[in-house]
């Protein structure tokens, strides 16, 4: 191993001598500087290969003293500027990104970076945001500096996080002479953000592998973007950018193109498509975008994409999705009544997706032939490792077997949401992980009986076996709840029954006692409760708007009174009804 290693160096120095002669002939032959020639020269690319093993970390930690103290990011952010700066063996692929983690745990089980707070954003989602831990010092080739410390930085740093509270002419004008940069981190400080990035700043700056203008009041890339060939990471989310440049489709190694929370933004240029090296495309697709970009089955190797808007015509139908094996996470196509043929459908093929954990597949409007709707429907089936699943606004007549198929062991949340016009609920009770079932709006819905509960009869044991939180919300034509035996939903611990004006009795005599909280709203006809105690192990019972079973459980005066009297917290119709003391008041 040492001897391989001194090997590797003296070919190192026999390369870069070779580049240096070939420079200094190319200076004499013009009498000008021609580092453009050097970095496109093959030996160059050969010396700024990808470390070795074990020199990764230290590159790792170098490259995290770039952040101030107390500036925080997220894990993935982190991630993929360590990928974009060419970090790991591109021939791992996709898995680039899962080594990349690795060592982030790493490093975080060594303190090197530690969680700093949840950061909501503008979503429900929570993530944990980290900095940097103050034992990494700052590197001569891992800047972050002040403004007014600008001009007296060493003009060969090569990564460079400027911190400035006024991003005038005057600082563009200094970074113009930085000339070697890979890194540009543009980090504005309480005043007056950056409006306008000059047209020329591209021109000088070429060697850019990242470029960060993220939460600057910028409304536009100028075209000449188009030189920074060798850019991997380009963030301009949270701008007032409405649009990109055409002249972006010349990024051919942009990597991740972040777009996040642009409020004006509207419309990706089909150049888009000539992306081709892109991972990580981060927009709110479905909230931003009215169609899709021409061709975006040409990207190949996305990971990040969280929504496809199919369209009609080649280029934009459901076949631009068949080779888009790599994406992961959570993901919705939307627009599903696009697809106009059965053979159309298998072409999606969701099957060969086994990273994506999340689904929603949603329709915006009904299909003339219904017969054809399910069909395609039943082609949809994802694959097995799927944990999440949505389906929104579905008018078909009945939903696809698979379903109701155990091969689903991993899934543990199924939403449905105004699927209309099915008359019943697809069989879910012998799904083994399944946690949190949501179903909203399902107008159609007459009755929940066995089927619910057990597919063709060949459900062996517990329905729901694993079943936490159940919400029926919105079923103005359900009537009857039969089909639950004794011993079914062993593990419920929430029930909430919402706007089912006509539902006359809720199966309660085989609900378990593991329930906890019980939920009854706007239920006009319900009057059937158990003949029995409620379970001694029901923490709350809600009760609101159900005119006969707020008469029954009056207290004291009610005639179903001693069966909940016991229960911590009742509450019907906004008044507590609790007979248990406050045990926080003062005697």
């Amino acid at each position: 191993m040492k001897i391989n290693r001194i090997f590797r160096r003296v070919s190192i120095l026999v390369i870069a001598t070779r580049v240096m002669t070939t420079y200094f002939k190319e200076l004499k032959r013009t009498g000008k500087h021609c580092y453009k020639a050097l970095d496109n020269t093959s030996e160059v690319a050969l010396i700024s290969q990808h470390p070795k093993l074990e020199e990764l970390p230290y590159c790792l930690i170098c490259f995290c003293s770039l952040f101030p103290p107390n500036n925080e990011f997220h894990r993935d952010t982190l991630i993929r500027l360590w990928v974009a700066q060419g970090f790991f063996d591109p021939k791992l692929g996709r898995k680039m990104e899962a080594v990349a983690n690795e060592h982030f745990e790493d490093m975080f089980k060594k303190k090197f970076i530690v969680q700093s707070r949840f950061d909501i954003g503008m979503g429900v989602t929570r993530r944990m945001k980290y900095k940097v831990d103050n034992i990494i010092v700052p590197t001569s080739s891992y800047l972050w500096v002040q403004e007014a410390e600008l001009s007296s930085t060493d003009r060969e740093v090569q990564h460079l996080l400027l911190l400035s509270k006024n991003f005038d002419e005057a600082t563009f004008k200094t970074l113009k002479s930085f000339r070697r940069l890979r890194t540009l981190i543009l980090f504005c400080q309480n005043g007056d953000s950056i409006k306008r990035v000059p047209y020329d700043l591209f021109l000088k700056l070429q060697h850019l592998r990242t470029l960060d203008l993220h939460a600057t009041e910028i409304s536009e890339l100028p075209g000449y973007i188009c030189y920074l060939s060798s850019l991997h990471y380009l963030d301009v989310s949270e701008t007032q950018i409405s649009y990109l440049p055409e002249s972006i489709g010349s990024l051919c190694h942009l990597q991740t193109l972040k777009l996040e929370r642009c409020l004006n933004f509207y419309s990706l240029p089909d150049c888009t498509s000539k992306l081709i090296n892109l991972r990580h495309l981060d927009l709110d697709i479905l909230g931003q975008l009215t169609r899709m970009p021409v061709g975006m089955g040409n990207l190949t190797s996305l990971q990040t994409l969280k929504g496809f808007i199919l369209g009609k015509g080649k280029g934009y139908d459901a076949r631009e999705l068949k080779h888009l094996t790599d994406v992961c996470g959570s993901f919705c196509i939307s627009r599903l009544e696009n697809i106009s043929s059965v053979e159309q459908a298998r072409e999606v093929d969701m099957s060969n997706k086994k990273h994506i954990n999340k689904l929603e597949l949603q329709w915006q409007r009904r299909q003339d032939d219904l017969a054809l709707l399910d069909e395609i429907f039943e082609c949809l089936q994802p694959h097995s490792s799927l944990e999440e699943l949505q389906i929104s606004f579905y008018e078909g007549s009945r939903f696809p077997t698979w379903m109701s198929n155990s091969y689903f062991s991993n899934i543990v949340s199924i939403t449905l949401f105004e699927c209309k016009s099915s008359s019943y609920l697809p069989s879910l009770g012998g799904l083994p992980s399944l946690k949190y079932l949501f179903l909203f709006y399902m107008y159609g819905v007459r009755s929940i009986d066995h089927h619910f509960c057990r597919y063709e009869g060949s459900q062996i044991g517990a329905a729901f076996p694993k079943l936490e939180k159940l919400t029926i919300n919105g079923m103005p034509e359900l009537e009857k709840w039969t089909g639950v035996e004794n011993g079914d939903f062993p593990c419920l611990l929430r029930l909430s029954v919402l706007c089912c004006p006509k539902l006359i009795a809720v199966p309660m005599l085989s609900f378990p006692n593991s329930l906890k909280v019980l939920e009854i709203s706007d239920c006009d006809e319900l009057q059937s409760f158990p003949e029995v105690k409620l379970s001694s192990k029901l923490e709350s019972l809600y009760i609101a708007n159900c005119p006969l079973v707020k008469n029954r459980f009056l207290k004291t005066q009610g005639e179903d009174w001693s069966k909940i009297e016991h229960i911590h917290s009742i509450v019907i119709d906004n008044v507590e009804m609790s007979s248990k003391p406050n045990m926080g008041q003062d005697h």
